[in-house]
C-alpha cells in the first residue's frame, strides 16, 4: 500500500516530499532547532505543502489572436487581401502553438483560431462580391447587323428596271419601240394610245418578268404566254380609240 503524500526521510537525513507515488525535488528547509523526529506524524513534520506551479501567461494565444484580428480586417479590403490572408494563417499557427503550451490559459489561442478561419471566409466573400459588382459589362459578340446603305435598298420601279416591275411609262416606252421596230406605225398619231397600254399592262395580273419580255418583243414564261396574249389584245382593243 502507498504511503499518501507527505513530508517523509527519504534515507539522507533531510524531509523530502512524497507525491503520494514518487519522491519530488522539494526538501522541508533545515531549521536551526533541529530536523523533524523520527516517528513525529506527517502533518506534525510537515511545514508545508509545496507551492503550486506559478501559472503561465498565454502569451503565444494572445499574439495569435492580435493577429488574426488585423488580418480579418486587412482581408476585408481587397486591395490588401492577400496580406490579410497572410496574416490570418500566421495567427492560426501562433495559436495553434499556443494551444499546447502547458500552464497557460487557453481560450486567447482557441478565439484566435476560430477567428483565423470566419476571417478567411468572409475576406473571400467580400473580394468576390467586390469583383462580380466592378466586372466589365460583357461584351456582345453576335455578328452586327449591317444596315443597308441607300444605294442597296431596292428602288422605285421607275428607276431600277432589272428586278422589280416596269412602270407604265417605261411599259408604254418599250412597247412603242417594239412595235415601230415591227413596221407598226398605226399610233403614231395616237398619243394616249401607248400610254394607256403601258397602264393597262401595268395593272394586269402579269409578273414582272413577263411584262419585261413582252414589251421588249421576247415570248414570256410558258406558263404566262396565253395571260399575256390576252392581256395585249385587251389592251388594243381598250386602248385604241377607233372601233
Amino acid at each position: 500500500m502507498s504511503m499518501p503524500a507527505g513530508w517523509y526521510d527519504d534515507g539522507s537525513g533531510r524531509q523530502r516530499w512524497w507525491d503520494g507515488a514518487r519522491w519530488t525535488d522539494d526538501y522541508a528547509p533545515v531549521h536551526d532547532a533541529g530536523s523533524p523526529q523520527p516517528g513525529a506524524s506527517a502533518q506534525a513534520q510537515a511545514p508545508s505543502a509545496p507551492p503550486a506551479a506559478a501559472r503561465r501567461s498565454p502569451i503565444l494565444g494572445f499574439v495569435g489572436l492580435g493577429l488574426a484580428v488585423l488580418g480579418t480586417i486587412l482581408a476585408c479590403i481587397p486591395v490588401v487581401f492577400g496580406i490579410g490572408v497572410v496574416l490570418l494563417l500566421a495567427g492560426f499557427v501562433v495559436s495553434l502553438i499556443g494551444l499546447f503550451t502547458k500552464g497557460a490559459a487557453k481560450w486567447p489561442s482557441i478565439v484566435g483560431m476560430i477567428l483565423s478561419v470566419v476571417g478567411g471566409v468572409i475576406g473571400v466573400v467580400v473580394l468576390v462580391v467586390t469583383l462580380l459588382a466592378n466586372a466589365p459589362a460583357p461584351i456582345d459578340t453576335a455578328p452586327a447587323t449591317s444596315v443597308p446603305s441607300p444605294s442597296a435598298e431596292p428602288s422605285d420601279p421607275s428607276t431600277d428596271a432589272s428586278d422589280s416591275r416596269p412602270s407604265p411609262e417605261e411599259i408604254a416606252e418599250e412597247f412603242a419601240a417594239t412595235i415601230r421596230a415591227g413596221g407598226v406605225t398605226t399610233y403614231d398619231d395616237m398619243p394616249e394610245f401607248y400610254p394607256c397600254v403601258g397602264q393597262f399592262l401595268y395593272d394586269s395580273d402579269l409578273s414582272d418578268e413577263a411584262l419585261r419580255l413582252i414589251i421588249v418583243g421576247d415570248d414570256p414564261p410558258e406558263s404566262e404566254r396565253a395571260a399575256a396574249e390576252k392581256a395585249i389584245t385587251d389592251a388594243v382593243l381598250t386602248c385604241d380609240p377607233q372601233p
